[in-house]
């Protein structure tokens, strides 16, 4: 796994101090000389900060880690940056909108939905978690009874109140969050049903799940290198499913589609 990629794995299990590690490794030029003290002097913490942060991202020591930081130096220094164009999004998102439109069927998800008396929502990042609030807002509009868990402590405190008529659904893009990953294992002890929003089924917690909608999104790298996904098409799932069930509870849904 390169640097780039290890990092936006773990990124939401870091601390703000060890972000702030990580960006200053990202503007280093030349790691020949970077040891775990100068690095700990450069960012002014202990060494034992930086041994944490080696735990966390599961690397087996300082030289697997600067090992990564090479490759990655030399990446940045030979591959030319792509520009992320506006239209260029734009248009990926017409096709995304159409291929779901026309090639995703979403019956069954609804017809889950109606036979659901509650539904538990979570989102594994800052951008799931305002997912989750649109869906928790027009469900909840539509008579359902909805509670959102922020963390896997506040699902702890709920799950004993789970029914075999409940719904877990997670937001989440890579599908290889820890915690999201724990609660679908956890969950498994219960009766109720699971499903994942994601972008592919090449993921933990796909696998992991009863239910699955696969969901595209158009990835957009910033100047930090971390990855920034235009989730637009999350929203789009959402309004979709809002409208089917509308029209299911309303007695006019079309079974055909």
């Amino acid at each position: 796994m390169d640097f780039i990629s290890l990092v936006n794995r773990y990124f939401q299990t870091l601390t703000a101090q060890e972000r702030e590690i990580i960006g200053y490794l990202q503007q280093v030029q030349d790691y020949s000389g970077l040891t775990a003290q100068s690095l700990a002097d450069a960012c002014f913490v202990s060494r034992a900060t930086i041994s944490r942060l080696i735990k966390k991202l599961e690397l087996d020591g300082f030289a697997e880690l600067k090992f990564l930081l090479k490759n990655f130096r030399q990446e940045s220094n030979t591959t030319l940056e792509k520009t992320s164009v506006f239209e260029e999004v734009v248009q990926s998102y017409h096709m995304y909108i159409d291929q779901i439109f026309e090639k995703l069927d979403l019956k069954n998800i609804v017809n889950l939905l109606l036979e659901t008396d509650v539904l538990y929502l979570y989102g594994t990042g800052n951008e799931q978690k305002l997912e989750v609030e649109t869906m928790r807002h027009v469900f909840t509009a539509l008579g359902k009874r909805v509670v959102v868990f922020f963390d896997k402590g506040e699902y702890d405190y709920a799950k004993e109140c789970f029914k075999e008529n409940d719904l877990l659904v997670l937001f989440s893009y890579k599908g290889e969050s820890p915690e999201g990953i724990a609660i679908l294992k956890d969950s498994q002890l219960y009766q109720l049903k699971r499903l994942v929003f994601t972008q592919t089924s090449q993921n933990t917690m796909a696998q992991l799940a009863d239910y699955r909608l696969y969901v595209p999104t158009e990835s957009v790298q910033t100047p930090t290198r971390l990855t920034y996904e235009v989730s637009t098409t999350f929203y789009f799932i959402i309004d979709q499913l809002f409208f089917d069930y509308k029209q299911a509870i309303g007695g006019s849904y079309d079974t055909s589609r």
